[in-house]
């Protein structure tokens, strides 16, 4: 249950968000008379992080409202977990397309998905006391579909140019996914964190027009902070003459998979396995299915050229080394490590290009 003091420790995270977003507009302001990369880095770090937390309140108040909607308690939970660890990368990418950035778009969403594999399994595995169980409905299912993603958006992609038809194509076998997803729900075959399950199971006394208050705000947050994001990038790119691909490849990357990671390691002390390797897998899907597809429908995505090429293989090599670590149901320490060493080879071929 959203308590009274949780709705004012999310008003107050709301005000310091808003006063911080103040302060962005005030160092995108200086940018004409003080420019130079010092600006943009502070731009970039403080954008980075009222995008975190903003779409951490977003999601926590958008669970209630879905349970005073109407909407199936369960449903609602698992919804919010799969979508909500991905809203940064969703508004920084729109931010991207708005400001005619494809590349970035690309390199955010296909970074994200390599270090949310990398980084969230592979930190989490540091943070286990023995090998991370898999599920056989995670390798057999959620995986098969992980594929389908991968392959559905790289073909999108290997011809240069993302259309809308594409993007709405997208967009459907999502849905089918969430309704896959839900189905399962209702037959209690989704595990779930407990303290989400006993969110989902209660009721919240805090009143509405609060609720989509909140709500409102921070989705303002979220599309403001992910617009300086871009903004940020792309200049402190051009201060240092480098891509800007490059650095939402990896910087922004790394930076919007921080809740996949954290969530990660918040489950795998709670020896919840199985909410994981979903939680991480179920983020990967949207990302390809749900960000690529209502991205192409804003803007149609373009691009070509040597860094396309390498993400794209990049992100099928990723697939193939994260099911070959899970193949046998186990996700041991080493494992865990070389997967971090695969990253960490991944970031130096990215910046040889």
């Amino acid at each position: 249950m959203l308590s009274i003091d949780s709705l004012k420790q999310h008003k107050k995270n709301s005000l310091i968000n808003l006063i911080a977003i103040a302060i962005g507009f005030g160092l995108v302001s200086l940018r004409s008379a003080l420019p130079g990369l010092p600006i943009e880095i502070g731009i970039f770090i403080l954008s980075l992080v009222i995008l975190v937390r903003a779409a951490d309140v977003f999601t926590d108040i958008a669970v209630v409202v879905g349970e005073k909607l109407g909407l199936s308690k369960l449903n609602t939970g698992i919804l919010i977990i799969a979508i909500g660890t991905s809203a940064p990368e969703l508004f920084s990418s729109i931010g991207a397309a708005l400001q005619n950035q494809p590349e970035m778009v690309v390199g955010n969403v296909l970074g994200t998905v390599i270090a949310n594999c990398l980084l969230g399994i592979g930190i989490a595995t540091l943070f286990a006391k023995q090998a991370l169980d898999v599920h056989r409905e995670v390798l057999a299912t959620q995986m098969s579909i992980f594929l389908a993603s991968v392959l559905l958006a790289g073909i999108s992609l290997y011809d240069g140019h993302f259309s809308r038809m594409e993007g709405a194509v997208l967009l459907i076998v999502l849905a089918y996914y969430l309704r896959y997803n839900i189905k399962y729900a209702n037959d209690g075959s989704i595990d779930l964190p407990e303290e989400i399950k006993e969110h989902a199971e209660s009721e919240s006394i805090v009143p509405m027009p609060m609720l989509i208050g909140l709500l409102l705000v921070n989705l303002s947050l979220l599309f403001v902070s992910g617009d300086f994001v871009v903004s940020s990038l792309s200049n402190g790119a051009e201060v240092m003459g480098l891509s800007s691909a490059k650095l939402a490849t990896s910087l922004l990357a790394i930076g919007t998979s921080i809740p996949e990671i954290a969530t990660a390691i918040m489950l795998v002390r709670k020896n919840n396995t199985d909410s994981l390797f979903g939680e991480i897998i179920g983020s990967n899907i949207f990302d390809f299915l749900g960000i690529f597809g209502v991205i192409a429908l804003i803007k149609p995505i373009t691009m070509s050229g040597p860094l396309l090429d390498f993400l794209l293989i990049a992100t099928l090599a990723t697939f193939l080394l994260l099911f070959v670590v899970m193949n046998d149901r186990k996700v041991r320490k080493v494992e865990g490590i070389a997967m971090l060493a695969f990253f960490t080879g991944f970031l130096i071929q990215l910046a040889s290009l």
